[in-house]
């Protein structure tokens, strides 16, 4: 029993710190204000979680919260997995750029270079699967050089477009361009860039998501 009222506090620790950061940002949530909505000791937040592991889990649950529901509601539409990684990307950023505190949030946590390298991690590794499926003919080590050169560009990107009306082409253009830097790099066909975006794009136009949020 003790141990089940451990995980719920934990739990409530984390949804309540979700809470925090939407309505205030990553850096001005503290320990206190944590403790003080859920009603527990300082000691017991810090004790559940340190800053970054709120932020690893945060990240995370969002990318498995997309995951989930890619694979749940358009399995065998899509015909690879770099189809899969355009959808993923384009729910990723609607849901991202359409709340001016989420966006506020990611540009906060992109600027201070915190997005968690596990989530990086996810990312890339489904990048190298998408690069064997093609038959890419790249090194394994010099494709992590690749996805490290899409880090920075993506992070500038958003960053500078931070201001983007979502209903415009430019951000149309940011959609499209996003998921597909690594695999430019790397050299895959522009011309099957294309192809796979023409499909991936329909797909995603018929999407209903907006039950998928990375914060309240």
């Amino acid at each position: 029993m003790q141990y089940a009222n451990g995980i719920l506090t934990k739990e409530m620790i984390y949804q309540t710190a979700r809470e925090l950061m939407y309505e205030n940002g990553y850096k001005k949530t503290t320990y206190q204000m944590i403790a003080q909505k859920a009603a527990v000791p300082v000691g017991l937040v810090n004790y559940h979680f340190k800053k970054q592991e709120l932020l690893n889990r945060i990240y995370m649950d969002y990318l498995h919260q997309i995951k989930d529901f890619i694979a749940s509601q358009v399995e065998g539409l899509l015909d690879n997995e770099l189809q899969v990684h355009m959808v993923q990307s384009n729910i990723m950023m609607m849901q991202i750029f359409s709340d001016p505190h989420i966006l506020s949030f990611h540009l906060e946590v992109n600027e201070s270079d915190l997005v968690p390298g596990e989530f990086h991690q996810a990312v890339r590794k489904k990048q190298v699967e998408i690069l064997k499926y093609f038959h890419v003919d790249i090194t394994p080590e010099s494709y992590y050089w690749c996805a490290t050169a899409e880090y920075g560009a993506r992070r500038e990107l958003i960053l500078q477009n931070k201001d983007v009306d979502i209903r415009s082409s430019d951000f149309q253009r940011l959609l499209d361009l996003l998921p597909t830097i690594a695999v430019r790099i790397a050299g895959l066909s522009p011309a099957i860039i294309q192809q796979n975006q023409k499909k991936a794009n329909e797909i995603f136009a018929g999407l209903d998501y907006s039950h998928i949020h990375m914060l309240p």
